[in-house]
């Protein structure tokens, strides 16, 4: 699987139903669902992107990179933790076996606290800069 539209077709085809059904679901036409999986340039809005996620039940993340999102827990019984005595007592989050920066727990807060358009954008900026880096 090389990119959206691939993993789109596949998530479709799991579930069994055709490219018109899911255009139903989402809420475009169905000759958008052919576009998205034939053309690799073609991407849906970030609307349709939110409603595809929910309807395969898989992150947007997923759709985008082909990749799940880092695995983030407290390092004290591996539960998400909202309680910052906790953080602070006990080394703070970590992802991926690797503790993260004061920064990046506020970031990652921040985050949380955004909807699904304003958590795009802001994926999408922090790629931009990213690449703007190399």
């Amino acid at each position: 699987m090389d990119g959206f539209g691939d993993r789109l077709r596949k998530l479709r085809k799991e579930k069994d139903i055709t490219q018109a059904v899911l255009a139903e679901q989402i809420g475009v036409v169905p000759s958008a669902i052919g576009k998205y999986e034939r053309m690799p340039d073609s991407m849906p809005s970030v609307e349709a992107l939110l409603k595809i996620a929910e309807y395969f039940n898989v992150s947007t993340d997923y759709l985008l990179t082909g990749k799940e999102p880092a695995i983030i827990e407290n390092g004290v019984n591996g539960q998400m933790s909202n309680s910052s005595f906790i953080q602070a007592s006990y080394g703070g989050f970590v992802i991926n076996s690797d503790r993260i920066s004061p920064e990046s727990a506020e970031l990652l807060r921040i985050y949380e606290g955004l909807g699904g358009r304003e958590r795009l954008k802001l994926l999408n900026y922090a790629v931009s800069l990213e690449r703007s880096k190399e």
